[in-house]
């Protein structure tokens, strides 16, 4: 978002990709079986666009095609029933949104005594046998709102000049 004054006087606020979102962080806790992990972020619903996902193939956490930006990256000794954790930032519009999580194998995301398991924002959640799921939302950054309170109050101004 750019706020900028024009040589009328008038503020101008310029909104770039999601000004009224946040972004939202995200840890996943994996299990030895590392390779059955994967899950997707939906718009709105299990019917809405897929707006970000993850798998795990071999020793490597791929996001294909998403907005996932991986920060951190933890793993762990190969006697260790948890592989790995990861944790990142997801940059998402103002919104519900439905997580979808799932296990190839079906038995879960469970190794021994660990048990893996998926927080977005919100919302949380791990996989008890193939599928799980969970829904979370997103606010408007406070900052984000005030800005565009203000750029009302300009276009108001604005109009009965």
């Amino acid at each position: 978002m750019r706020f900028a004054l024009t040589t009328a006087g008038l503020a101008t606020v310029t909104l770039a990709g999601t000004a009224t979102g946040a972004s939202v962080n995200f840890t996943h806790d994996i299990d030895r079986w590392a390779g059955e992990h994967s899950w997707q972020i939906h718009a709105g619903s299990m019917s809405g666009s897929i707006v970000a996902s993850q798998y795990v193939s071999g020793s490597l956490y791929y996001a294909p095609g998403s907005i996932v930006s991986i920060t951190a990256f933890t793993s762990y000794p190969s006697t260790s029933s948890h592989w790995g954790t990861v944790n990142g930032t997801i940059d998402l519009a103002a919104g519900t949104y439905y997580v979808a999580m799932q296990d190839a194998y079906g038995d879960g995301w469970a190794w021994n005594s660990f048990v893996g398991g998926l927080s977005i924002g919100s919302g949380s959640g791990t996989v008890s046998a193939s599928s799980a799921s969970f829904s979370f939302t997103v606010v408007p950054a406070p900052g984000a709102m005030a800005l565009l309170g203000l750029a009302g109050l300009a276009a108001r101004r604005r109009r009965r000049d």
